[in-house]
């Protein structure tokens, strides 16, 4: 099994204050996967989703909400494949010129979908978002989650409204997935 960084759901929520009151109610010392495990038995499949996206590292939650997209069941338009191509790129060669080209073609996405976001996502994992290297601004370490949880909720949106929970259930356990065997 996967090295988590959190023991606990609360170390979670303590990394990421934006998540602040999202969970409140819930037993947040158990460890993560417990937690997911009580989420989706709770029938909050909508917050064990969120929940994963900050739980995973910057890099699997971005490769999760990828896979996501690749398995969409319409196929991308020419503007939804170039931006799933420049997050792909970024996950085969994470370097500042593959997260800086992801970070301008989601900010200069005009619909702002799920796609946009997968590349708000990489854009936001690290280096800076000023485009001044003079004048560096590190991103808030939550903004990445944050932009997976968008992306994913846009994506389970589109699904016919009775499919949307077995949808983000099968998300949820695509996260897992990725935290046991640590990516890739």
């Amino acid at each position: 099994m996967k090295y988590l960084r959190f023991s606990t759901a609360r170390q979670v929520i303590e990394a990421f204050p934006n998540l602040d009151g999202e969970f409140s109610g819930y037993n947040l010392d158990l460890e993560p996967f417990a937690f997911i495990d009580a989420l989706l038995a709770q029938g909050g499949a909508r917050k064990a989703m969120a929940f994963c996206a900050f739980v995973l590292p910057r890099r699997e939650a971005v490769q999760w909400l990828s896979l996501a997209l690749r398995r969409r069941p319409q196929p991308p338009s020419g503007a939804e494949a170039n931006l799933l191509r420049l997050v792909e790129d970024w996950l085969k060669k994470p370097m500042e010129t593959t997260r800086r080209a992801a970070l301008d073609a989601g900010m200069d996405d005009p619909e702002k979908g799920a796609f946009a976001w997968a590349a708000l996502a990489v854009g936001w994992s690290g280096g800076s978002l000023s485009p001044n290297p003079e004048h560096p601004v590190p991103p808030p370490a939550h903004l990445t989650g944050h932009a997976v949880n968008v992306g994913l909720t846009l994506l389970v949106a589109g699904l016919p409204l009775a499919k949307q929970v077995d949808g983000m259930e099968d998300l949820v356990g695509d996260a897992v997935a990725l935290l046991r065997r640590g990516g890739s």
